[in-house]
C-alpha cells in the first residue's frame, strides 16, 4: 500500500495542477519549473498506478478517480495551514490586520482607533490602506472594510455596520445664510480624476438636476474633501468621510445624504470568524451609529 507521507511533495503538485487546472500555473505558485510539475505528476500515477489525467485533450481533464482524490486532498492541506495558524497565534499576542479605502481610514477609522485599541486591550492593530478586491486566498488580511452591494465572495462572510449614504457637502460659508437647501448645487464642483461620473451617479440616483457649474478635478477624493473644507467649492462625499466634519459644524449637508442600496460591511475568511472578529464587529456597528447620529441630530 502506498504511504502517502512518502508522497507529500507529489501530492501536494498534484493538487495545485487539479485546482489550478495548469502545468504552468502550478509550477508558477509552487516556484518550480513545468519540467519538475509533470516528472512529480507522472511519479504519482507510477506510484498509484493509476493515471490522473485524460491525455490526448489540450485542456487538462481529471479522471473520476483523480477529482475526487484532488477535493480529498484540498480539504486535508487547508486543515494543515488552519492548524499551522492557530499554533501560530497561541505564541502571540492578539493581532488584527485591518484593510480598509484610504479616505475612510484617515476621515473615520484613525480618530477612532485609540477607542478601538481600548476595547480590545493588550491587542496590536496594523492598519492598511486597502482598494482592491478582497480574496480568500489572501492571508495577510484580517478584516476588510468594504462598501457597495452584496456580492458574495467564496470563503469570506460579511457583517453589515452600516448604510451606505453619499450626498453634497461645503461648509457654510459658501452658502447663503436661510437660502434653499439646492444653493449648494451651484458653488463650484469639487470631484476625483476617477471615477469621473460621482456627481452624474449622484443626480441618477437622488432624482436631483444638477445645473451647469465650474468642477475642479482631484487625484484622490480626501484632497477634494479637504479642498471642500478650505472652502473651495462642494464635493460629493460619502458619509462616514464627512459625518465628523458635520458634527462639529466645519461642513453641512443641506440635502442630506442619499441613502443607496449597497452598506458598509467588514469582511473576513470564513474560516476565522473569533472572538476578537465579532468584538471588532460590534465595536464598528455601535460607531458607525453613534457617529451618524451625532452629524445629524438623531437620538
Amino acid at each position: 500500500m502506498l504511504d502517502p507521507l512518502d508522497h507529500l511533495s507529489a501530492l501536494r503538485v498534484f493538487e495545485a495542477v487539479a485546482r489550478l487546472g495548469s502545468v504552468r500555473l502550478a509550477a508558477m505558485e509552487l516556484g518550480v519549473t513545468d519540467g519538475a510539475v509533470s516528472k512529480q505528476i507522472r511519479a504519482l500515477e507510477a506510484s498509484l498506478k493509476t493515471e490522473l489525467f485524460i491525455r490526448g485533450h489540450r485542456k487538462l481533464i481529471l479522471t473520476e478517480t483523480a477529482e475526487r482524490l484532488a477535493q480529498s486532498l484540498a480539504a486535508a492541506f487547508e486543515s494543515i495551514v488552519r492548524s499551522v495558524e492557530r499554533a501560530e497565534r497561541s505564541g502571540q499576542r492578539g493581532r488584527l490586520v485591518v484593510a480598509a479605502p484610504a479616505t475612510f481610514l484617515v476621515r473615520w477609522f484613525l480618530p477612532r482607533l485609540p477607542r478601538l485599541l481600548r476595547r480590545l486591550k493588550g491587542t496590536e492593530i496594523d492598519v492598511v490602506a486597502w482598494n482592491k478586491d478582497p480574496v480568500a486566498t489572501d492571508r495577510s488580511i484580517d478584516i476588510h472594510v468594504v462598501v457597495g452591494g452584496e456580492t458574495a465572495i467564496p470563503g469570506m462572510i460579511r457583517h453589515t455596520i452600516g448604510p451606505e449614504t453619499f450626498g453634497p457637502v461645503a461648509t457654510p460659508a459658501l452658502l447663503a445664510e436661510g437660502g434653499p437647501p439646492e444653493a449648494i448645487l451651484g458653488v463650484q464642483r469639487l470631484t476625483t480624476v476617477w471615477p469621473t461620473a460621482m456627481w452624474s451617479n449622484w443626480s441618477m440616483e437622488s432624482g436631483v438636476a444638477l445645473p451647469e457649474t465650474p468642477m475642479l478635478r482631484f487625484e484622490r477624493l480626501l484632497f477634494a474633501i479637504k479642498a471642500a473644507e478650505a472652502g473651495v467649492g462642494a464635493v460629493l462625499a460619502p458619509g462616514p468621510a464627512v459625518w465628523d466634519a458635520i458634527a462639529a459644524g466645519d461642513l453641512v449637508a443641506p440635502l442630506g445624504l442619499y441613502r443607496r442600496d449597497g452598506n458598509w460591511a467588514l469582511l473576513w475568511r470564513s474560516d476565522q470568524t473569533s472572538a476578537l472578529h465579532m468584538s471588532t464587529l460590534r465595536w464598528f456597528q455601535a460607531e458607525f451609529a453613534a457617529s451618524e447620529a451625532a452629524a445629524f441630530g438623531m437620538s
